[in-house]
């Protein structure tokens, strides 16, 4: 991993710091541990700490996961995130591929640390990850965005599975009351 991207330090913030400049609709999410996170305005933390390019946040602690940003974040400084560096690779695909490896970090955060699982650095800087040619990666992209968007976005995918079950109704309705003119010998 760390050949194709760089590791993003976070900011040094406390989770009572969070709380106390936490502001609904503002501009800069951070990410703390778990499920963690504050909105905060530009003025808030040291520039320096806000990535503003897109980027995969790795949660490293308690709950092992990944999120993809595009919008600026951080995280507290426990926390690190990638910023793809190699031209020929999508950060979108390598978010993904995280994605798959979820269950594997857990096993490794439960077996490093017994109060609060917890990956480092080396657990996913050392992740070899299959890179095909770029064009077959967006492609990749494209169909795994439809299908989580799909998913996860009730707006979305609510109506078209609504939309769906009313086609398949009308199919079988129409298939059911087709009766054909029976003939009737004599």
């Amino acid at each position: 991993m760390i050949d194709i991207a760089i590791r993003n330090k976070g900011t040094s913030i406390t989770a009572t710091k969070m709380k106390k400049i936490n502001k609904e609709n503002a501009p800069i999410k951070i990410f703390a541990g778990g499920n963690t996170i504050a909105f905060v305005d530009w003025s808030d933390i040291p520039e320096v700490d806000i990535i503003k390019v897109p980027s995969i946040v790795v949660k490293s602690r308690g709950y092992i996961g990944f999120e993809y940003c595009e919008q600026p974040f951080s995280n507290k400084n426990e926390l690190w995130s990638y910023t793809i560096t190699d031209k020929d690779v999508n950060s979108k695909y390598v978010y993904y591929y995280l994605l798959t490896q979820k269950s594997m970090l857990q096993e490794i955060a439960k077996a490093q640390s017994v109060k609060l699982p917890q990956i480092y650095h080396r657990n996913t800087d050392d992740i070899k990850i299959p890179i095909p040619n770029i064009k077959e990666q967006e492609k990749i992209v494209s169909i795994l965005d439809r299908f989580d968007k799909l998913c996860n976005d009730i707006s979305e995918g609510l109506p078209a599975e609504i939309e769906a079950r009313r086609k398949q109704y009308e199919y079988y309705r129409d298939k059911l009351l087709n009766f054909k003119e029976l003939k009737v010998e004599k």
